[in-house]
């Protein structure tokens, strides 16, 4: 009985399917920054790798290793300190508005202030929200289960409170893209922890109603709204719709095989931020159809995989764990699916970053850092179910399904 419980305590080697495709990504999004950067032969543009590369390798390199580091920490360690976590994201966003209201014009980038200044490097506070706010929910969420569904107003009220002052520093940066993400990954945590539909419903509808009315009164966000409708119209094509109407030329360019990697032109000018918001049109002008369905399957892979590992996690009764790789899984989708939809005009242009992929030190560090997490807690899942005889964990595992799925019913009728 020592040697089997000692077995279960000694985390599992990585998922090295999972690992590899978290890599493949991100020695993609190494090259993709590269070649947004890279001038055609014959320009007389100085080519410094350094200068080209933005500095991405040396982002690649400490999020590398933050991910490596959180290999090593139990889970239950992120459960005990989410709190901390949260409130160290929102001083940082707090530090931001302060940037904003008092600094004034010195710190505005492309209309916002978003990062806080350390000499030679940003930090980017929204983008560690996304995690901090997704952990804190899960703890959350275990901690007020019962609470949640049989008082909802206590249950809810203090996160909702919280949240809505995260709403408010992220809106008056403003970022409304960040707000989104982390918004509806709160709220599926909160959901898949056990917050009745009852709720969730009305809640939908009030966030929907909100960033819709947040873009009908914002004449900016309104024109980028009519711009999407028809972005290479003559009155769109050279204002609000000039990014989009770019991004289309570039997938047309590319055709099925693409045009070759750092051949492509619509990043000479044509296209507004080919390195970040719009490196999937990058990657679609210059490795065609066949290399968009790849990221595509791979980003598709990675999220199955979240949600599996939550899954597994739940049936072994650690809810923490399992709301924690589900939210990723639900941070990554929306985050892909909604840079992808902007890209390609299904969706009104907003600026994200792909995860892996586009340039950005405090993204890359954040979506390293979640993989870190998704990664130990699939290690600890498979370490537990190792230490019991398979016909024992199969059972085990499908009776614990049963159980969740009863609960679920009754918590949701």
């Amino acid at each position: 009985m020592l040697s089997r419980y000692s077995e279960v305590l000694r985390p599992s080697a990585p998922d090295w399917g999972l690992m590899g495709v978290f890599i493949g990504l991100l020695m993609l999004g190494l090259v993709m920054v590269y070649s947004a950067n890279l001038p055609l032969p014959g320009s007389e543009q100085e080519l410094s790798i350094w200068r080209l590369m933005r500095g991405h390798p040396a982002h690649l390199l400490v999020g590398l290793t933050v991910f490596w580091i959180l290999l090593s920490i139990p889970i239950d360690q992120w459960e005990r300190f989410s709190a901390v976590a949260f409130m160290v994201g929102m001083l940082l966003l707090i530090i931001v508005a302060g940037l904003k209201l008092i600094g004034g014009p010195s710190f505005i980038k492309d209309g916002a202030v978003r990062a806080i200044p350390f000499g030679l490097i940003t930090l980017q506070p929204a983008e560690l929200m996304k995690l901090f706010a997704l952990i804190f929910a899960a703890a959350y969420a275990v901690r007020r289960q019962e609470r949640m569904q049989s008082d909802l107003l206590r249950g809810l009220a203090p996160i909702g409170g919280l949240m809505v002052l995260v709403i408010l520093l992220l809106l008056y940066q403003p970022d409304l893209g960040s707000t989104i993400v982390i918004t509806s990954t709160v709220a599926t945590v909160l959901f898949l922890g056990g917050m009745s539909l009852r709720v969730i419903v009305p809640l939908v509808i009030l966030m929907t109603s909100f960033f819709t009315a947040m873009v009908l009164l914002t004449p900016w966000r309104l024109d980028r709204l009519l711009s999407y409708l028809s972005p290479c119209a003559p009155d769109h094509v050279q204002t609000t719709g000039y990014q989009l109407c770019g991004a289309l030329i570039a997938f047309g360019h590319g055709g099925l095989f693409g045009s070759g990697l750092g051949t492509g032109i619509a990043k000479l000018g044509h296209l507004p931020l080919p390195h970040t918001d719009f490196i999937f049109a990058v990657i679609g002008e210059e490795l065609g159809f066949l290399g968009v369905l790849c990221v595509l399957l791979a980003f598709a892979y990675l999220i199955r995989r979240a949600m599996e590992i939550g899954r597994a996690s739940m049936s072994q009764e650690r809810l923490f764990a399992g709301l924690v790789a589900q939210g990723i899984a639900v941070w990554i989708g929306l985050q892909t699916f909604i840079h992808a939809g902007v890209n390609t005009g299904l969706l009104p242009t907003k600026g994200l970053t792909l995860p892996f992929i586009s340039h950005g030190g405090s993204s890359m560090l954040a979506v390293c850092m979640a993989m870190g997490l998704l990664v130990r807690i699939d290690m600890e899942n498979r370490s537990r179910i190792r230490g019991t005889p398979v016909h024992e964990a199969s059972g085990m595992i499908r009776q614990r399904q049963r159980q969740r799925t009863r609960q679920r019913m009754g918590a949701t009728g």
